[in-house]
C-alpha cells in the first residue's frame, strides 16, 4: 500500500498520478507496466515515486484496494435498497463488475491486468476479502436482514457467505477473462444464487 507520503500528496498530484498509474494498466498488460512512462505522465522524479509505492506490485494493489472500497459503498446502498437481501447484495456485485468493465478503460484495464497469468492465478485463488480480514462484512453486517436467512450461529453464517463469495468470485473471473459472454454468465449466476437462495432462506418467512 502507499506510504503516509502518498497520501499526504496534494489531492491534485495524487490524483495526477493516480490517473497515469490507471492509464499505463489500461495500455499494457501488467508484466509490462513502464514505472517510467507513469512517473512521466505525472510529472513527477523516479525518487517521489519510490517515496509513494515500492512497485507496481504495491501500485497494483491500491488501485484493486479503491475499488473495493467503491464496491463497498455500493453494496451498503443494494442492502439498504433490498431490505438486506444477501442474495440481492451478491448479484448487484457481479452487476458492478460488469458496469466497470464496460467502460472503455476500465474494459481495458481489466483485459490487460487478467491477461497476465499469474496475476490471474492470484486474483482467481484468493479469497476475496478487503485489507483488514473480515472489516467488510463487520461493515456490511448491520445491514443484512438476517431474519430472512435459515442460519443457526455464526459458524453457519460465515459457511453461508463463503459459498457465496465463491460462486461469485468464479463469475468475476469469468467476465474479466470473457466480457463478450457476459451476458451468459449473468443468467448462470443468477441461477446458482437462486439455488442457494433456495437453501439459506428461511421458509418460516
Amino acid at each position: 500500500m502507499p506510504t503516509s507520503t502518498f497520501f499526504n500528496l496534494p489531492a491534485e498530484k495524487r490524483i495526477k498520478l493516480l490517473c497515469a498509474i490507471r492509464d499505463e494498466f489500461s495500455r499494457v498488460q501488467f508484466d509490462k507496466v513502464s514505472i517510467n512512462k507513469i512517473i512521466h505522465a505525472a510529472e513527477i522524479s523516479r525518487g517521489s515515486f519510490y517515496q509513494y509505492f515500492a512497485d507496481k506490485h504495491d501500485m497494483l494493489d491500491f488501485v484493486l484496494t479503491e475499488y473495493k472500497k467503491q464496491m463497498l459503498v455500493h453494496a451498503k446502498a443494494s442492502l439498504q435498497a433490498n431490505n438486506g437481501n444477501i442474495f440481492e447484495l451478491f448479484y448487484d456485485i457481479l452487476e458492478f463488475t460488469i458496469s466497470f468493465t464496460t467502460e472503455e478503460s476500465g474494459h481495458k484495464f481489466c483485459n490487460n491486468l487478467f491477461a497476465d497469468i499469474k496475476v490471474n492465478s492470484d486474483f482467481y485463488l484468493k479469497k476475496p476479502e478487503c485489507p483488514n480480514g473480515m472489516e467488510w462484512m463487520n461493515e456490511l453486517q448491520p445491514f443484512i436482514n438476517i431474519n430472512m436467512l435459515d442460519v443457526r450461529d455464526k459458524e453457519d453464517f460465515n459457511n453461508m457467505l463463503g459459498i457465496l463469495s465463491s460462486v461469485c468470485r468464479d463469475a468475476t473471473a469469468e467476465v474479466f477473462l470473457n466480457l463478450a459472454d457476459r451476458e451468459h454468465t449473468k443468467q448462470n449466476y443468477k441461477q446458482k444464487l437462486e439455488l442457494l437462495k433456495r437453501g439459506f432462506i428461511n421458509n418460516k418467512e
